[in-house]
């Protein structure tokens, strides 16, 4: 429960007290151009926006003559306004962007952190002749976190799968080396993808025109198709000029896939060849769905949805905050020469729509239209956009419906005091008794709630005793308070008498008003004629005919088990949350065992920390490198010192089997 603000008695202040406090407030609001902070009874702030004016914008919301849904709950939920005055409109934007990056607004539009996707990372400076392979000869690389390391950064792409075929097309057509940074350093004699045709073996052969390879695929993956076209076209008849007649087929059958491969993604020969950008909203009550086309050369290359939930302002403000957060970003994230000749939009941005352009005509270096068209081509993309928003909007409205029939009917089922709407499930994973962790996983109406997620390495219990683990787990949770409507457990009977047992060691109220506890039985097969409760070695499947158990919710004090039916929005929901928490649980189990297992030489040296076997690896390549370089080479990453026990403690031990970072190869195993 939120505070309301106080008078200096310390009196809570009044509805009508509080009304007159932000009418004066605004009265006294600046008429400079700036941005404005909502902030709610607690102080958080809830809203971002940005103004010309500051004081006309602000009382715009309370004239009395906006009667849009928001409007009406703003009096209520509105605490106090804090201001900040800049010179200009443009500055305005940029502060915009850089406030809601900061605090995170409720009903800002939030764009989500691009670390969170997958780039395609490419170093196209070049690199000192004398410079190690992996500086000569860079590769593109997979990444989730872009840096501000010169390199070019393309994507995000929202799935592995865009990223997949993207680097299947790179390797195919432009042979670009795909092994990483030690295989390179350390290979005698060519890899089998040379063999094939998909490497020139930078590794051992000098490849000299590896510059002109990098730049035709930063082309590809940018869909600058006519440039590199012409490159691939000139340097085709260069060696057909130079009678290098196989070289050549070579560049035209690579010409003609590129060609190809970006006709696929065609929109429709126009006759403006533009980079253009396309933007339409769809909006339903509080939901906010906006679908971007992104056509390079008159070919589409991309088609995004963002969704927003809680979008309560007006669609023109938060669309223009929007395309702020999503151009006017750092120099990694949207490169000047990344952004369209146009960006079109379904709605026109009011107010905002000039300082946009205009900021956006700086960052780019050139004319920049931000226009919502009327006919022709950009009408006609368009019509597209608007037609992925609304297919976009409509599937969104339909799994939020499935998730609301999902709570209610399992409420329904399990005869439950009220809605489940905040479920949180655990899950315990280990192998052969060792790194045993817990998952914790939340649902609220639903959907999942990552930010609650939570892992427990488990602590007191050794072997596999999954009872016990479960109970530390339950009972570290427990004791947190804030606790959720439905508590589930991952098991039968047993696991609910653990659960129980958590509660009553925590003194944490079970049933009624207090926390409601279930837990789930995983559908398994058995034999004809047995009970699916039946021991496993007890079980005779040789010539029985296999049945499936149902999946079943035991709850305390119930006898028989709650059977959920197949095809069913309860049944969905509830293997939907068991499943993450074992998805949860085995990726913390198994990101433990990977650190506990993988392991180097440089490890059971003496001095040699994190640090120093981290700089040692990356100059190095491997631990099979260190034991080649010379006392000096080693010398000049770690000091004289500390070079001198590592090239003594490497000598005297043979070279194992190494992964690419130095690291012993662990045989894999199941969870």
């Amino acid at each position: 429960m939120t505070t309301a603000p106080q008078h200096p008695e310390g009196h809570p202040e009044s509805t009508e007290q509080r009304a007159a406090r932000l009418a004066d407030r605004v009265r006294t609001l600046p008429t400079e151009p700036g941005c404005y902070l909502m902030r709610g009874h607690d102080g958080a702030i809830f809203y971002v926006g940005k103004a010309a004016n500051l004081r006309a914008r602000v009382r715009s919301y309370f004239s009395g003559s906006d009667t849009r849904q928001f409007v009406e709950w703003l009096g209520e939920l509105l605490g106090d306004i804090d201001v900040v005055v800049v010179r200009n409109e443009k500055e305005a934007l940029l502060l915009e962007r850089t406030l809601i990056r900061q605090h995170q607004p409720r009903f800002n539009v939030l764009l989500r952190d691009d670390k969170n996707f997958i780039h395609l990372r490419l170093d196209l400076r070049a690199a000192h002749p004398d410079a190690q392979l992996r500086a000569r000869f860079p590769r593109v690389e997979v990444v989730r976190n872009a840096t501000d390391d010169g390199a070019r950064y393309f994507g995000p792409y929202h799935s592995a799968t865009g990223a997949r075929q993207a680097l299947r097309v790179l390797n195919r057509y432009f042979q670009l080396r795909t092994c990483k940074d030690a295989v390179l350093e350390n290979r005698a004699r060519p890899c089998l993808q040379h063999q094939i045709g998909r490497c020139p073996a930078p590794c051992v052969r000098a490849v000299p025109d590896y510059g002109e390879r990098l730049a035709e695929a930063a082309l590809f993956l940018s869909g600058r198709r006519r440039e590199l076209e012409q490159r691939l076209r000139a340097r085709m008849l260069q060696l057909a000029d130079a009678e290098e007649f196989e070289s050549a087929a070579r560049v035209r059958d690579q010409l003609a896939a590129v060609g190809s491969t970006l006709d696929d993604q065609a929109v429709s020969e126009v006759e403006r060849r533009k980079d253009v950008d396309v933007l339409a909203v769809q909006r339903q009550g509080s939901l906010l769905v906006i679908a971007r086309l992104v056509v390079r050369d008159g070919h589409l290359l991309a088609s995004e949805i963002e969704s927003f939930d809680k979008a309560e302002f007006p669609t023109e403000e938060l669309l223009a905050s929007f395309v702020a957060q999503l151009y006017l970003s750092s120099e990694r994230e949207t490169p000047p020469g990344d952004l369209p000749d146009e960006i079109l939009t379904s709605i026109a941005l009011g107010d905002d729509a000039a300082a946009l352009e205009a900021a956006l005509a700086e960052r780019a270096g050139r004319a920049l239209a931000l226009r919502v068209p009327q006919r022709g081509y950009g009408r006609r993309l368009l019509e597209i956009a608007e037609k992925n928003a609304a297919a976009a909007a409509a599937d969104v409205v339909r799994k939020a419906d499935v998730r609301e029939r999902g709570v209610a009917s399992l409420q329904r089922l399990l005869s439950l005091p009220r809605p489940p709407r905040v479920i949180e499930c655990f899950d315990v994973s280990l192998f052969q008794g060792t790194d045993a962790v817990a998952s914790q996983v939340c649902f609220v109406d639903g959907a999942p709630d990552k930010s609650r997620y939570r892992r427990y390495n488990i602590t007191t219990v050794e072997g596999t005793d999954d009872y016990a683990m479960m109970h530390e787990a339950l009972v570290r949770r427990l004791k947190k308070g804030a606790l959720p409507d439905l508590l589930l457990v991952d098991g039968g009977k047993g696991q609910l008498q653990v659960a129980l047992a958590a509660c009553k060691d925590t003194g944490t109220p079970v049933g009624g008003a207090g926390l409601l506890v279930a837990s789930i039985a995983k559908a398994r097969t058995f034999g004809a004629g047995e009970h699916p409760d039946t021991p496993h070695e007890e079980r005779e499947h040789a010539d029985a005919d296999l049945q499936m158990s149902p999946e079943r919710v035991f709850l305390p004090g119930v006898k028989d088990p709650f059977v959920l039916r197949a095809h069913t929005p309860e049944r969905f929901l509830v293997e939907q949350v068991r499943d993450e928490a074992h998805r949860f649980a085995i990726t913390g189990h198994r990101g433990k065992r990977k650190r506990r297992t993988l392991r180097s030489a440089l490890d059971d040296i003496r001095g040699v920390g994190p640090k120093s076997r981290k700089a040692l690896l990356a100059a190095l390549g491997s631990v099979e490198g260190i034991r080649r370089a010379s006392q000096d080479e080693v010398a000049r990453v770690v000091g004289p010192a500390l070079a001198a026990r590592v090239k003594h403690a490497l000598s005297s031990t043979s070279s194992p089997t190494e992964s690419p970072r130095g690291a012993p190869v662990s045989p894999g195993s199941s969870t």
